[in-house]
């Protein structure tokens, strides 16, 4: 173990320094530390991202838990509703600040990432399928399949290893109601709010080919009616260069008979918005 200093970035417990004379425990409670769980350090310049956050929390456990829920699915690379810290022991244990789910794991949900222990994504996308509400259950197993690339079948069959389970009946409807292909929580929520409101199914993520010979992507198109809604919520979007870079986008594929409508997330989070965009949408496809 190195002396911690204030741009340590590997989580360390403070007790542990202090034993070995690395540091004083007036230096470590002073500003050059930051407090991540209770023992667990890193150093103030340290940048907390999901590999710290892992760090931290299998620090804190010394290493006999398993991250687990939403931090596992991020250091996946996916996208989660959810924030909290989650870890799996086998025993008795308690942290302030996250959520410790007592069990017992089979070797092969478990794997490694950042060298600490966590959930497989099937796993991850398994536990977190168990959560409400049951949108963001489904966007959050979409996510995890999508960057991980297992599909709908490999949940559905892991569900069936876990009959018993709590939530398995809920496991169940995400697993026939989530599409791999969708490559935003967003883009999960407009898909099935649009599918509560009696649209029919739409193509997520739809390859086509441009004039030029350019081939772009829809991200929830409607081939027979030739439709599509382009979800926009990227700041970046109010730019001029990224304005004209959409108008002519869309310019493009209105050229091959595409009819490209914007959506916002306002649209999506304000329900009467959402149900006139739903009217809209079956104007056009239904």
């Amino acid at each position: 173990m190195e002396t911690p200093t204030r741009r340590t970035c590997v989580p360390f417990r403070g007790s542990l320094a202090v034993e070995l004379g690395l540091i004083t425990w007036d230096r470590l409670l002073g500003p050059d530390f930051v407090r991540l769980h209770p023992d667990v350090y890193v150093g103030a310049g340290a940048e907390i991202d999901t590999r710290v956050r892992v760090g931290a929390l299998s620090t804190w456990s010394r290493g006999l838990g398993v991250v687990a829920g939403p931090l596992a699915a991020l250091a996946w690379g996916a996208d989660c509703p959810w924030e909290d810290a989650e870890i799996v022991v086998d025993r008795r244990l308690r942290l302030a600040g996250a959520r410790v789910r007592r069990d017992r794991l089979p070797a092969d949900e478990v794997a490694a990432r950042f060298g600490h222990r966590l959930t497989t994504p099937v796993r991850t996308a398994f536990d977190l399928a168990r959560r409400e509400p049951f949108v963001d259950a489904v966007a959050a197993a979409e996510s995890i399949a999508h960057v991980t690339r297992f599909p709908a079948s490999l949940l559905a069959r892991f569900a069936d290893r876990h009959p018993n389970a709590r939530g398995i009946v809920q496991v169940r409807r995400v697993c026939e109601a989530m599409d791999p292909r969708a490559e935003s929580l967003p883009e999960t929520r407009l898909r099935l709010g649009l599918l509560e409101r009696g649209v029919p199914p739409a193509v997520p993520q739809l390859w086509v080919t441009l004039l030029t010979g350019e081939r772009r992507r829809l991200d929830l198109a409607w081939p027979g009616s030739m439709f599509a809604l382009e979800y926009n919520g990227s700041a970046d979007h109010g730019s001029s260069t990224q304005q004209n870079s959409d108008a002519f986008r869309t310019g493009r594929l209105y050229d091959i008979g595409w009819d490209v409508l914007p959506v916002t997330s306002a649209m999506i989070m304000d329900v009467a918005a959402f149900d006139e965009l739903a009217r809209r949408v079956l104007r056009k496809v239904a």
